[in-house]
């Protein structure tokens, strides 16, 4: 069986709210999903110890450089978290140190700088919605802006399938 997120993180990776508002965000989140046909599972406030990768699951599909506009690719994006993580690849993987140089052009970048098609994130918290059904898809631009007042710190949304 598979599962579907709504993962909502603060635009920078290593911010992160109080336990209070991280609650609160989870309740309006949680509040989306009461219409008509609306469903969700859980809701939940996640703090990661470290900054996280907030992947897209199967939806991640290629990485292309923010400079030459190249094709990375994923295994490469793989590997480099897999070196980065003591050779570990199950898991959520963390990145302690977000800048990388690209094989394509050899540019000095951070991971967030780059195109992932199917978006990505890299956070130290997160509202995580799973397994819902909903109206429209995506959560408006006024759902986010409420949710980063309520953090208050902006934040953006990565859709995933596991």
């Amino acid at each position: 069986m598979s599962d579907l997120y709504i993962r909502v993180i603060p635009t920078d990776p290593q911010w992160q709210p109080t336990v209070e508002a991280a609650a609160r965000a989870a309740e309006y989140v949680a509040e989306l999903f009461v219409g008509p046909g609306d469903h969700v599972e859980s809701v939940e406030p996640v703090f990661h110890e470290r900054v996280t990768l907030i992947d897209g699951g199967e939806y991640m599909e290629d990485i292309f450089c923010s400079r030459c506009k190249a094709s990375i690719g994923v295994d490469w994006f793989w590997d480099l978290l897999i070196s980065r993580n003591g050779g570990r690849g199950a898991g959520e993987p963390t990145i302690d140190d977000l800048g990388v140089t690209v094989p394509c052009c050899s540019a000095a970048l951070t991971l967030p700088e780059l195109r992932f098609e199917g978006p990505v994130g890299f956070a130290r918290f997160e509202v995580s919605a799973m397994n819902w059904t909903r109206q429209v898809r995506d959560l408006s631009d006024a759902e986010l802006a409420a949710v980063g007042d309520i953090l208050r710190h902006p934040v953006t949304q990565i859709h995933a399938h596991y």
